[in-house]
């Protein structure tokens, strides 16, 4: 009876091959955004925190950014979607095409940690470095783009990806607000579980498929991290 159930099981997760594959798709369309959003946001937030204060107009930008990073550090992920989702963002809402919304907040999300990583990264570089391209004749952000940033990337590969993995495993939380592609409705890998109405066994049975999904994309990313690693240190053994 219990081979029956197990089979029965397997037979049911079968059938939703396609749903769970359409899931999977808006899980990673709503992280590669999210990621690409926070790279940016962490880039620009770092640049500024270490750029010298030598006008008001970037010292008030510096306070911005702390703020910012402060907020977005110290609450909840869930709670700034759904400020995100019901605040921000509702005067211009368009429920027709949602699914920007949680790109957005997990790219703010991720923005003010990538900030914090890229920060410690340009710190860790010589300040020499800055001081020669200087001396060159370049611009401190020119310097900061061709000089600081490529050195600094190296340093902090394992805590870029290390961010990357927790913000996919947090995209599952997209699941509280209803998300939607071209008028449609659509499910990321958690949600789609909710929607089905499943038993207790099945839902216990999408559950686990779910978190072995999330498994594999994260042996992925650190599959990619670790070949990136060897990358850089072969060429710095050239």
């Amino acid at each position: 009876m219990g081979n029956n159930g197990e089979r029965n099981v397997i037979e049911l997760l079968w059938s939703y091959r396609g749903m769970f594959g359409h899931a999977l798709l808006v899980t990673l369309l709503i992280a590669v955004a999210a990621i690409a959003i926070g790279l940016v946001v962490g880039v620009v937030c770092a640049s500024v925190r270490v750029a010298p204060k030598t006008n008001i107009v970037i010292r008030i930008i510096d306070k911005i950014v702390r703020l910012y990073i402060t907020i977005i550090r110290g609450t909840p992920t869930l709670l700034q979607l759904l400020i995100i989702a019901n605040v921000v963002l509702l005067p211009i809402y368009n429920a027709s095409t949602n699914i920007l919304v949680p790109m957005i907040a997990f790219g703010v999300n991720s923005g003010a940690y990538m900030a914090e990583i890229f920060r410690s990264g340009f710190n860790s570089v010589d300040r020499g470095q800055l001081e020669a391209g200087r001396s060159l004749g370049l611009s401190w952000l020119t310097t900061t783009t061709r000089i600081i940033i490529p050195q600094a990337i190296k340093t902090i590969i394992p805590t870029i990806f290390n961010e990357i993995i927790i913000l996919v495993k947090e995209t599952s939380v997209v699941s509280y607000i209803a998300i939607f592609m071209s008028g449609k409705q659509v499910y990321d890998l958690l949600g789609l579980s909710d929607k089905l109405g499943l038993s207790t066994g099945e839902y216990l049975a999408f559950l686990i498929t779910a978190a072995l999904i999330y498994l594999v994309i994260v042996l992925i990313l650190t599959l990619v991290q670790k070949i990136i690693e060897r990358r850089f240190s072969i060429s710095d053994r050239r």
